[in-house]
């Protein structure tokens, strides 16, 4: 099934609060018995969390550079500051980036 609602979370809690078993539970909701146990483990669903951080190759050499004017634009008025647009127009004119304005 993939992803749960939290009413069906609630509702296996439940049932297995007031004394229904794991396999009960799991045949009644149509569910499996490691996702019942998962349910129960947790008071609230844990959600999504990434593995390994997200890689972009072709961004990681100009952090740096970014994270600089950023700070800097915390000394000027907000309209001055840096946008995703204008740092990605800044990087492809003076520092040869070949990256794609969406990795900004």
């Amino acid at each position: 099934m993939g992803i749960y609602t939290v009413e069906l979370y609630l509702k296996v809690r439940l049932a297995v609060s007031e004394g229904m078993s794991r396999r009960q539970a799991a045949k009644h909701f149509n569910i499996s018995r490691d996702s019942v146990s998962k349910m129960v483990s947790y008071s609230t669903p844990p959600g999504y969390q990434r593995q390994l951080p997200i890689r972009r190759p072709k961004l990681d050499a100009f952090v740096s550079t970014i994270e600089h004017w950023l700070e800097e634009d915390l000394k000027v008025p907000r309209k001055q500051r840096h946008t995703a647009k204008r740092v990605f127009d800044q990087l492809r004119d003076e520092r040869d980036f070949t990256g794609g304005y969406t990795i900004i």
